[in-house]
């Protein structure tokens, strides 16, 4: 029994992470209609949150995009800081979120 629960646990983790990078790769070739790079959606997304102290900063890497709550730096992998796709401004929403949290002092995050 507890060896097949961690094997479910296993299972719905792959899953839920081959859902995930299927639907960026699809939308990552998709242009948003504002045709704002996923900088300038966080940039508006912070701004229009009252969180002008949070920075924007591109970061190496694919999909090691993250918000740092100790430097207030939302950080954007290149292909997500200099793109305008519908991919780009998702997970840069995504991201300023967690910076909406912080300020909120959301416990979980």
């Amino acid at each position: 029994m507890y060896y097949g629960l961690i094997l479910l646990g296993i299972i719905i983790t792959l899953g839920a992470q081959l859902y995930v990078n299927a639907t960026y790769n699809k939308y990552k070739k998709v242009r948003n209609s504002n045709d704002l790079t996923g900088k300038e959606v966080a940039e508006r997304i912070l701004r229009e949150n009252g969180l002008s102290e949070v920075k924007v900063e591109p970061t190496s890497g694919i999909l090691s995009d993250h918000y740092d709550p100790r430097a207030k730096v939302v950080r954007l992998s290149t292909s997500i800081y200099n793109n305008p796709t519908i991919a780009a401004a998702s997970v840069a929403a995504h991201e300023c979120g967690h910076a909406i949290q912080h300020r909120e002092e959301y416990a979980p995050l």
